[in-house]
């Protein structure tokens, strides 16, 4: 039932790829114009994929209400970004390094392209694919993680940012139904459960430290505020109020999904209290559900990993083409990218954006096989780019604008210092906050200096 689900779901999405498929640079990065509804179905799927609802759901299951720590600040930090709206969707750019380097130049771009590259990594989503193909087929993990991988990068490669938003718009619909029918299983079985659940997972301060809590708000509050692929969304939107009433509506989805996760995790915790992976919490409830509604299920997993894959792979490859190597071929540097002297230099330049979604899918594979557990993985990557990209960003949607080398010494203050102090770590300090310390403290320090200079 696992195969042959799997094989109809990949055929189906391999399809839409190439049926979307991209012929310029221009469509691979922003596609068609999108109306509200499909604003809506891209945004809630790119951002609850593998991470969000597996590792909502394991989290719960290991802290229990804990978990809104990993839910409401990014409810917040998405209602924050209307504000800047007016700002980001009416700048005509297509990648947030372009938007941003209208700012500080073509080197913050370039930095901050490479840097996105980073956070565009998907080893979290391999390693949720690899664990439910695991679990409803025959395949090893680390097979099933090689397998995911393929699957996952070949749809983008082909068809870009359209591909990505039609996929986006199929698994969408999946995954509410999937989680849908999770519901009604788990009501009918609460009176025959008989193990109680823990003391303090009605606590959301119990089972969680304050550090935990503080990195937990900090990520997920900036995450849409730094997010590329929410801007490449907006930047493709067709107006400013379509892009408001989009994220308005898809954080009340958000809600709405979290519901069903935090009830998941509750109830994986008095069906199977002793998992010892706790990633494996929601998909362990799936196979308890009868065949049918367990091939769903599984198609619809799989769909919610997918949409978050689409969209991190293909903003990160089109940004390092767009925004790194277009910088070194000037026929293209003008942004007129289908003008007649310049379709050849864009037809390499949309190879490569399909080159680059084949190298960081790999590089995504190599993480996921060296970290095994979802949260983590986002949070190493995640924690980065936020630490580089915080203060650059604020600074210019707030209309502080830094100067260009004060802005690119920030990026760099603050990715290198948060690497270095994950790397060896002296101290128990988040290297989050290290590295958003350094790059406030080199931001102020360069301002100052040239200022009594």
């Amino acid at each position: 039932m696992g195969e042959a689900a799997l094989l109809i779901y990949v055929a189906t999405i391999m399809v839409i790829g190439v049926k979307a498929k991209a012929t310029t640079l221009e469509k691979f990065i922003l596609g068609d114009r999108m109306g509200t509804r499909a604003m809506v179905a891209t945004i809630v799927s790119t951002f609850y994929g593998a991470s969000a609802i597996l590792g909502g759901v394991s989290l719960t299951y290991q802290m229990g209400l804990g978990v809104i720590w990993f839910m409401v600040p990014f409810y917040l930090g998405s209602a924050a970004v209307v504000f800047w709206l007016g700002k980001i969707a009416g700048s005509k750019r297509y990648t947030l390094p372009d938007f941003l380097g209208d700012f500080y130049g073509k080197e913050f771009a370039i930095a901050s392209s490479i840097l996105l590259a980073t956070l565009c990594l998907i080893p979290e989503e391999i390693i949720a694919g690899g664990k439910i193909l695991s679990t409803f087929t025959s395949l090893p993990v680390e097979v099933a993680m090689g397998i995911m991988a393929l699957v996952l990068v070949v749809p983008v490669a082909i068809g870009g940012m359209k591909a990505d938003v039609m996929t986006d718009i199929v698994q969408f619909v999946l995954m509410l139904f999937t989680l849908g029918i999770m519901v009604p299983s788990i009501v009918s079985r609460r009176p025959t459960l008989t193990t109680p659940i823990p003391e303090g997972y009605f606590n959301p301060f119990s089972g969680i430290s304050v550090q935990e809590i503080a990195v937990f708000f900090t990520l997920l509050f900036c995450l849409p505020i730094t997010s590329a692929p929410l801007y490449q969304r907006f930047f493709a939107s067709e107006s400013e109020a379509c892009s408001r009433k989009a994220v308005l509506y898809s954080i009340a989805i958000w809600m709405a999904i979290d519901a069903v996760v935090i009830l998941c995790g509750l109830a994986a915790v008095q069906m199977f209290p002793d998992l010892k992976d706790p990633d494996m919490s929601l998909i362990a409830l799936g196979t308890a559900l009868p065949a049918v509604a367990r091939g769903v299920f599984f198609v619809g997993l799989l769909a919610a990993i997918m949409s978050t894959v689409n969209s991190f792979l293909q903003s990160g490859a089109s940004s390092l083409a767009y925004d790194v190597v277009r910088h070194f071929r000037p026929a293209t540097s003008d942004g007129q990218l289908l003008a007649p002297s310049r379709l050849l230099a864009s037809s390499r330049l949309l190879a490569l954006s399909r080159l680059f979604v084949v190298v960081l899918g790999l590089l995504s594979l190599i993480l996921a096989l060296r970290f095994q557990m979802i949260v983590p993985a986002l949070l190493f990557t995640l924690s980065m780019w936020t630490a580089g990209m915080l203060v650059p960003t604020m600074a210019a949607l707030v209309g502080r604008r830094l100067r260009k080398d004060t802005a690119l010494y920030s990026l760099l203050g603050g990715t290198l210092s948060s690497l270095a102090w994950k790397i060896w770590q002296p101290l128990d300090v988040d290297a989050l906050f290290v590295g958003l310390g350094c790059s406030l403290l080199v931001a102020v320090a360069a301002e100052v200096l040239h200022t009594r200079s």
